[in-house]
């Protein structure tokens, strides 16, 4: 197959000084291959390449001196190279022990051009294989910091998705403790009338009916003072109970201070709110074992604050009282 070479190859790149520094002195694998039949021999190395593989490969076929599984791969590059008759660019990967035994290993991409003889037929393969070693690792390094920083990152995301969670949960607890009556459980005077302001105004736009209920514990100062303030706390939580069964979902119940208690009934007119009142008061009698005395007064168009309904049913509720002598 000799008369099948590029005549006098390193004679010819000799004879210019330009190409001899560019063969010498690339820092990259430079060679030439000579297709013999379906194989290839190197024909040239530079001094880059020699330094890679360690050892003269000059004449010797790539299956000579790289492992099989390598040069078969090598090979099939070179042969798309002849099949395509064009340049062919790749990246690939290969592990071999060089001319002193040691094992070598990297990433290159290598360019491929066709070289064509006097008839126009491709007898070598010229190539240049860049070594891109350190970028792929660093590209790996990257990758796994990348990785690393995402596993942190959702770890952290968790946690401050747990921390809002708790801090949510938190603020519902406060806001809670903050509306509710802490003996009884049921609403306190701020959540009352914050509610309360909401079912006027809603009345005033609509024109829907809209009564208020308050009363008081009769003779409540004299449990305190003969069983104690604790049997007055668990008759204010009795009477609580009591008057919650009664209500509906959308009526407004809250203790409003001491053994005063206050109710709202959206939609509800006044006689029907003094229907309830009645039943409510023979509940708590019941099941609370105490009486009250209480009061209503109905929505006008001329309340423009919740402190003129609860003004008219505290008079009700003096005036039952009056009207029983009670304390």
């Amino acid at each position: 197959m000799e008369n099948d070479r590029t005549p006098g190859f390193m004679e010819a790149i000799a004879q210019t000084g330009l190409l001899t520094e560019i063969w010498e002195h690339f820092p990259e694998n430079m060679f030439l291959m000579r297709v013999e039949g379906p194989d290839f021999v190197v024909e040239a190395a530079n001094p880059k390449m020699t330094e890679v593989v360690a050892q003269d490969c000059i004449g010797k076929r790539l299956h000579d001196f790289l492992p099989w599984s390598v040069a078969e791969a090598t090979v099939g590059h070179y042969r798309d190279c002849l099949r395509q008759d064009k340049p062919l660019r790749y990246e690939e990967h290969a592990a071999f022990r060089d001319g002193h035994g040691e094992e070598r290993a990297g990433h290159w991409l290598t360019l491929l051009v066709p070289v064509h003889d006097t008839n126009g037929a491709v007898s070598h393969v010229f190539g240049i294989a860049q070594d891109v070693t350190e970028l792929r690792l660093a590209c790996a390094d990257l990758e796994r910091y990348n990785q690393d920083l995402e596993a942190v990152v959702e770890v952290r995301t968790q946690a401050l998705n747990e921390a809002n969670r708790k801090l949510q949960e938190a603020n519902t607890q406060l806001e809670l403790l903050a509306s509710r009556d802490s003996l009884t459980g049921v609403g306190n005077r701020r959540y009352f009338q914050a509610g309360a302001e909401r079912e006027m105004e809603r009345a005033r736009r609509h024109g829907s009916a809209l009564s208020l209920l308050m009363f008081d514990l009769d003779g409540f100062k004299q449990i305190n003072d003969q069983d104690g303030h604790a049997a007055g706390d668990a008759v204010l939580q009795r009477v609580a109970a009591s008057v919650q069964a009664e209500l509906r979902t959308n009526d407004l119940f809250a203790r409003y201070g001491g053994d005063e208690f206050v109710l709202l009934l959206p939609d509800t007119p006044l006689a029907s709110a003094r229907q309830m009142g009645d039943r409510l008061r023979n509940r708590v009698q019941a099941e609370a074992g105490v009486a009250i005395s209480l009061g209503a007064a109905g929505y006008l168009a001329a309340d423009h604050h919740l402190d003129t309904l609860v003004q008219r049913a505290d008079a009700e509720v003096l005036s039952a009282k009056r009207g029983r002598k009670l304390g």
